[in-house]
């Protein structure tokens, strides 16, 4: 992967509301972005939309394009969302060059499929809910060598991988959520202190590779996330939102946990939800390489009346404020939404 990641949605979509609010998200998400972050949360509001969304990752030129359809509005009890996301990035890297004697700045080539099918169920309406995602994920990191032949980097991820998360709300004034995200399926990191990528079939000097936009964190890691929403309007309007998250996939090579905490915010002024957020990522033993974001996002929202199309455009960034190689996120998306006269 190229870029950090903080909700841990998939390798370069994230879901515009997500991204504006930094990944802190979890208890207050709803539809598709409740889908890609904490699919449990897709009872807790009665929607059907379909949603195409873009994502890019400006110093590592990292595309993310997806499709996210939900239903939550059939069986009060049960929701359902399916989505696909595809990945294409040209993360750098610079070693020096044997054969022509200096140094050298190398492009990789990124590509990721990823398909989902969630489901989820309220035991207890308007109370509890629980979810299972199932996902069918693929990502390749590769380069051509002198011969213009296309070699793997890294081995490549072709698994099915499993989510599983709880939302508790208390009457609509607080809820809480507890995510896992990748029980089957992670994937290590693409390098490592102790481990360098594969470039065999490349004229590399031994210990010169310099990892220049190609990121050390794991685009699919075995993750917990716990996240709590306050509403003090007592409705979705105004939610006030604190995540963590544990990382036991990237740094697991010295017996690391990574760990991010974060807050946000969303006020929806009318027909304008405003997004914004900020968050920590420790990266690795020690506090060299951490780093700190901040998000911030902007929509408009047209909520349908019975048997109507609504629609949800919206635009979300994450900027990097704090720590080594500044990264900023931008998306894009514009989902339909419908209410059929059931």
């Amino acid at each position: 992967m190229t870029l950090p990641r903080s909700a841990e949605a998939a390798p370069s979509v994230d879901g515009v509301r997500n991204l504006g609010m930094a990944g802190v998200a979890r208890a207050s998400s709803f539809g598709s972005n409740a889908a890609l972050i904490n699919p449990s949360n897709m009872s807790m509001s009665g929607a059907f939309s379909i949603e195409p969304t873009y994502q890019l990752g400006i110093q590592s030129l990292t595309h993310g394009l997806g499709i996210v359809t939900g239903d939550s509005l059939v069986n009060p009890r049960v929701a359902v969302a399916m989505g696909y996301i595809f990945t294409n990035g040209s993360p750098k890297i610079s070693f020096y060059d044997l054969d022509r004697d200096e140094d050298r700045e190398f492009e990789l080539s990124l590509y990721g499929h990823e398909a989902f099918l969630a489901i989820s169920v309220m035991p207890v309406l308007k109370w509890i809910a629980i979810a299972l995602k199932a996902k069918y994920q693929y990502s390749s990191l590769r380069y051509r060598d002198e011969n213009g032949t296309a070699q793997n980097a890294q081995p490549k991820l072709n698994a099915f991988g499993l989510d599983a998360s709880v939302t508790v709300n208390f009457k609509g004034w607080a809820a809480i959520a507890v995510t896992g995200d990748n029980l089957t399926g992670n994937y290590d990191p693409a390098y490592t202190d102790d481990r360098d990528i594969d470039l065999d079939d490349l004229p590399v000097a031994p210990g010169t590779i310099k990892y220049d936009t190609l990121s050390e964190v794991s685009g699919y890691p075995l993750l917990l996330g716990h996240g709590l929403a306050v509403f003090p309007l007592h409705n979705q309007r105004f939610s006030i939102n604190f995540d963590g998250t544990y990382d036991f996939t990237t740094y697991r090579f010295e017996d690391y946990t990574r760990l991010t905490y974060g807050g946000s915010a969303e006020f929806v002024a009318g027909p304008v939800p405003l997004r914004f957020g900020a968050f920590w990522d420790s990266r690795g033993r020690g506090s060299e390489d951490d780093r700190v974001f901040i998000a911030g996002g902007i929509a408009y929202q047209r909520v349908p009346k019975t048997g109507a199309v609504g629609v949800d455009a919206g635009f979300g960034f994450r900027q990097q404020v704090m720590g080594p190689q500044k990264e900023t996120v931008i998306g894009f998306n514009v989902g339909i939404l419908l209410r059929p006269d059931l």
